[in-house]
């Protein structure tokens, strides 16, 4: 209730509205104060009036009334992420069996088993194909509203594009990076870290048409998702889409001078965002640009 409340409050002060302006037409102010402070749960209508004032869908909030132990499944997600970034696929593995038990957390157990099946794969202990069937049985056959919360289908369907891609079938890859893209980039989201994601999709987009060649299309969606990364300042992925960007010129056979500046901004965003793999790269690999 507590977090519901304070979920609400938060989305409130993003729009830089009151709580006597999202109370009108619905409840008293004093009502929201009590659901912001944690005091009383909203009727379901109210609530519904209050999601479509902060403009999230009303499943959002319904999610949070019916999960337990919210902030502990937040630490266990960073815990697996970092262990996933490492690649230590043996630790998330034990991590998940030892958490897979909270019967009244339904979304927690279908991010497990999403990041079960890749950790899985990842080890070589099941196939693409069979990782990419389990992966589709989790959105296929999950309920709709559960699995929507945080945007979990939409990385579920990332990942299968990154599998597929993986293993060849770039075309299977593109048709699921697009049909992300296709549904949600050009929507307004108040939660942010959906941008996050789709970002993510846009550069492993931008990847796949520069393997197989398409430098054209790779080109113009490094300048899309050099610009999305603007827009939501996300630029976690900045420094390497100006990477691909540079490269694509490379092969268009662009002006050395402009094949020159990108690099540099590649470079710039590299040591900022303090990725020396990234750094070390850039230097060995395309010092004839940097001077």
């Amino acid at each position: 209730m507590k977090y519901l409340g304070s979920e609400i409050s938060k989305l409130r002060a993003e729009l830089g509205m009151s709580q006597n302006e999202l109370a009108k037409n619905i409840c008293t102010q004093s009502t929201i104060s009590r659901i912001e402070a944690g005091e009383v749960y909203p009727a379901i209508d109210t609530l519904l009036k209050i999601a479509l004032k902060l403009q999230v869908p009303v499943e959002y909030f319904i999610e949070m009334l019916f999960h337990k132990n919210v902030l502990e499944s937040e630490r266990l997600i960073k815990e697996i992420e970092f262990h996933l970034k490492e690649h230590n696929y043996n630790k998330v593995i034990l991590i998940i069996k030892q958490n897979k038990t909270d019967t009244n957390n339904n979304w927690l157990n279908l991010y497990l088993e999403h990041i079960l099946q890749i950790t899985r794969y990842n080890l070589k202990i099941i196939t693409s194909e069979e990782c990419i069937s389990e992966l589709k049985s989790i959105v296929n056959f999950s309920n709709q509203t559960t699995i929507q919360f945080r945007f979990l289908h939409i990385k579920i369907y990332n990942t299968i594009a990154n599998v597929y891609g993986e293993n060849g079938e770039s075309q299977k890859s593109l048709y699921y990076y697009n049909k992300i893209l296709k549904e949600h980039m050009h929507k307004n989201y108040t939660d942010h870290k959906i941008y996050e994601t789709l970002i993510t999709v846009l550069f492993n987009k931008c990847k796949t048409l520069y393997d197989i060649q398409d430098f054209d299309a790779a080109l113009e969606t490094a300048n899309k998702g050099i610009q999305k990364s603007k827009e939501t300042s996300y630029v976690f992925l900045v420094g390497k889409f100006f990477y691909y960007k540079a490269q694509c010129l490379e092969k268009k056979n662009a002006p050395l001078a402009e094949i020159k500046e990108v690099y540099k901004q590649a470079l710039f965003f590299f040591e900022f965002l303090e990725l020396p793999f990234y750094i070390r790269a850039i230097k060995l690999n395309k010092k004839q640009f940097l001077d």
